[in-house]
């Protein structure tokens, strides 16, 4: 939907998750096709940092 109105998408075999079975191609042949090393590390810091500032609930 937009301001032309309705529009239907064929996704019929264009749909799914590249991303893991890159994820997992890239562990297994050292390459860097679904996220660079340098993405990961950086997602792994801020998931590190995000643990020690977090406080407990209840």
């Amino acid at each position: 939907m937009n301001g032309a109105g309705e529009q239907h998408l064929r996704a019929a075999g264009q749909t799914g998750f590249p991303y893991f079975g890159e994820l997992i191609l890239d562990c297994l042949e050292r390459t860097e096709k679904a996220m660079t090393q340098a993405h990961a590390f950086a997602a792994a810091e801020l998931s590190v940092r995000a643990q020690m500032m977090a406080r407990r609930l209840g």
